[in-house]
């Protein structure tokens, strides 16, 4: 018999999106080499999405490609406006993702079908006063109207799912990556320079919090992360990140929290 050779996982990978709203190869190349310059150890071998947001001829865009390549980012995949460029996104090696159903922001899908069950449960209560209106009401629904003639139901909001915390008591290691899907995530030990940690919820380290924190991964802005001591390469909430440089400041190597307020990162100390 045979033994599997292979098998195939989900997995969550953190990659930075790229967005080309404007693409003058001389000063992108100057600007991108200075966003790199700024925080190397993140940018250096990172995966990249590139989003185009306007059209590129296919001379453009291998330049584009080549120029993040020669500083050292990874392109992996293409969405946007891509329908022109689809056989050089195929030579290149690259995935177009631009049809992709899910978004930047993923919504979990029992949170999707809640809120598809309200909305339909809201449809039905707003034909059935309609009804009431037009004095239709004490005719026979149709088979179509069935599903939908419930007025004395109200409308109920969506309702998340809630897991439990994932709760990790060592260490996380240089290289080791955490998620907690549709969760918090507490770290009771350390966080080494190079790991990560990603989590739907918060995320509270308690310890010295290095490497890199991403809560709110699917687009939650109400997400915080919370430490005992920041010393963080890179703070991320629902896709608004802040890097080493901007992190130090009065809280640094302190017990602190970090929130976004009005797309603005806000660091505050914990007392």
């Amino acid at each position: 018999m045979t033994e599997t050779c292979f098998r195939m996982k989900g997995t969550t990978l953190t990659s930075i999106v790229l967005e080309i709203i404007d693409f003058d190869p001389d000063v992108f190349e100057s600007q991108l080499e200075a966003k790199v310059a700024s925080a190397p150890q993140f940018f250096t071998r990172s995966s990249l999405i590139i989003h185009l947001q306007k059209t590129l001829s296919a001379t453009e865009f291998e330049l584009l490609i080549a120029l993040c390549r020669r500083l050292q980012l990874q392109p992996m995949a293409v969405k946007g406006d891509v329908a022109e460029l689809r056989p050089v996104i195929n030579d290149l090696g690259l995935a177009d993702i631009s049809q992709s159903k899910t978004s930047d922001s993923d919504i979990n899908t029992s949170t999707a079908d809640a809120a598809n069950q309200a909305e339909a449960r809201q449809t039905g209560a707003k034909q059935a006063e309609v009804g009431k209106n037009t004095g239709n009401h004490n005719k026979t629904p149709s088979a179509s109207q069935v599903n939908y003639s419930a007025p004395e139901v109200e409308a109920t909001p969506a309702v998340p799912v809630l897991k439990p915390a994932k709760v990790i008591m060592r260490p996380v290691r240089s290289g080791q990556q955490v998620y907690a899907e549709g969760s918090d995530l507490v770290v009771t030990a350390s966080v080494s320079e190079g790991a990560e940690l990603l989590a739907d919820g918060n995320i509270h380290v308690y310890g010295t919090l290095r490497g890199r924190a991403l809560a709110g991964v699917k687009g939650n802005n109400n997400a915080r992360v919370f430490c005992q001591s920041l010393d963080a390469e890179l703070v991320s909430i629902a896709g608004q990140f802040i890097m080493h440089d901007t992190v130090k400041g009065e809280c640094w190597k302190k017990p602190a929290q970090i929130y976004l307020e009005e797309d603005t990162l806000r660091i505050e100390a914990l007392v």
